[in-house]
């Protein structure tokens, strides 16, 4: 430790790629992949000493570790446990999870220097950085945290993925709060079952603190199971807007396009809330950002003003009306359970067509013929199109979306711009009130991955920006 302590390290590193001149290199070995064999290029990069868990031909000053688990450790000491030093609040779920964490995360930087890291990237005093993975691996992790407790930050909220879970990413992680949105079906083509993806959910469980707070949604079917890896070593705050017995419970609810508003019912007192997040899910979404306000003291009539002026998360619902009544929707929506959810309640507050872009990543061709089946069934009309391939061609992806696809109600164009124009050229001058249409699966992406590990990509002008510009350029946009 006294010599790494004499290096003069700017931080660690387990990617050879990304090494640049000061970085310790941090090498693993693991079922498929070991990173010693990249030590030469690490090197030459700049790295200026390694840790590895066996001994390593080199020049560099090597901390041999009995294992990564060990690397992690030393590390963290190294940084002086910046985890332990921010109240951690951690999300999981299989939707929802950007929108509580992100808004969460606005909230709390109003009174106290928050970060946020996730699907948006890494946000903190200033700072804005992309992320390749939802849950950054433990040394990136690391890396962020001790300098956000430098710059002074106090609160953390992120989001924690199946993947992170089942990878221990977070296992140098203890939260203060952890927050359940749902757990529904997502990732089956990695963790292999629906049982295999919950277990490595409920996961988080065991990474909270034993005075900490489990916020779980009562509505969710495995709630119960939730609880009870929960009730042993935390205190449950639970919410609902189908149970009364739940701590927070939301009812009447009404909900539309441009937000929602209810009564919250909480410790024997109801609360009129408002908020601009639209759609009966985000009534859901609405009180797991209270939940963590009021479990931390927050009074409740705080809490809720802070709900009812939050800004849009960037690519969750966010709406664009345009000149002809119609209004054009991107939500990062891409899964089975998030687009059947978001266009059944879009559904329910239009009498209007219902028009769907979408693509299927990479990563989940095998959720492709369910994404397409599903699309087909619920809108009037879709266009399939491309979602970060990741090594696959397009067209395979494309072939296994219309599989069971309906195929009168189906166009298919590969390019996203091209398919985002082709959806608006349906709404022409004429009014189209009530119309919407929904633009899902990359949120405020603005590039596409076109390699399996996400080092490759080319540039994307974003959903927004595309819908924008052939709205203004078609006379549709206000």
């Amino acid at each position: 430790m006294t010599s790494l302590r004499k290096l003069p390290l700017t931080c660690f590193e387990a990617d050879s790629r990304k090494v640049l001149p000061g970085s310790i290199f941090v090498c693993s070995q693991g079922l498929n992949h070991d990173s010693h064999h990249f030590v030469d290029e690490a090197v030459a990069r700049g790295a200026i000493g390694l840790i590895a868990t066996r001994p390593v031909d080199t020049r560099l000053p090597c901390f041999v570790m009995p294992g990564h688990a060990m690397s992690i450790s030393l590390i963290s000491h190294y940084y002086q446990n910046p985890q332990r030093q921010l109240f951690n609040i951690g999300v999981t779920g299989t939707n929802g999870k950007t929108t509580v964490a992100y808004s969460l995360h606005k909230i709390l930087n109003q009174t106290s220097p928050s970060a946020y890291t996730g699907t948006l990237g890494c946000e903190f005093d200033g700072h804005q950085g992309e992320l390749i993975n939802t849950t950054p691996d433990a040394i990136t992790l690391l890396n962020l945290m001790k300098r956000m407790v430098d710059k002074g930050v106090t609160h953390h909220v992120m989001e924690v993925s199946s993947h992170a879970l089942d990878q221990d990413r977070v296992s140098c992680m203890d939260y203060d709060i952890t927050i359940f949105t749902n757990l529904g079906e997502d990732h089956i083509d990695y963790h292999g079952s629906r049982d295999d993806y919950l277990q490595a959910k409920l996961r988080l469980a065991d990474r909270l603190k034993p005075d900490g707070f489990a916020i779980i949604n009562l509505d969710d079917p495995m709630a119960m199971a939730i609880m009870d890896r929960c009730q042993q070593k935390s205190r449950i705050l639970t919410y609902s807007t189908q149970n009364p017995e739940a701590s927070l419970y939301a009812d009447p609810v009404s909900a539309s396009c441009q937000g929602a508003e209810f009564q919250l019912h909480y410790q024997g007192s109801a609360y009129k809330v408002s908020t601009p997040l639209p759609f009966q899910f985000n009534v859901e979404n609405s009180l797991a950002i209270l939940a963590p306000l009021l479990a931390t003291g927050q009074e409740p009539e705080q809490a809720i003003n802070y709900l009812k002026y939050l800004s849009p998360v960037p690519g969750r619902c966010e709406v664009i009306s345009l000149g002809n009544g119609a209004t054009a929707i991107v939500d990062y929506a891409h899964n089975h359970d998030a687009l059947s959810g978001l266009i059944r309640h879009v559904r329910q507050h239009t009498n209007g067509h219902v028009l769907t872009v979408i693509g299927v990543t990479g990563d989940r061709l095998m959720d492709a013929e369910v994404i397409g089946r599903c699309c087909s069934q619920l809108s009037d009309h879709s266009f399939f199109t491309t979602d970060n391939p990741m090594g696959l061609e397009p067209d395979t992806i494309l072939a296994s979306m219309c599989r069971q696809a309906i195929s009168n109600k189906i166009t298919i164009e590969a390019n996203r711009e091209r398919a985002i124009a082709l959806a608006l050229s349906r709404f022409s001058q004429q009014k189209h009130s009530n119309d919407v249409l929904l633009v899902c699966g990359k949120g405020p992406e603005t590039w596409q991955y076109t390699s399996i590990d996400k080092l490759q990509s080319e540039p994307y002008a974003g959903d927004k920006a595309v819908i924008e510009t052939y709205a203004r350029a078609g006379g549709l946009l206000l």
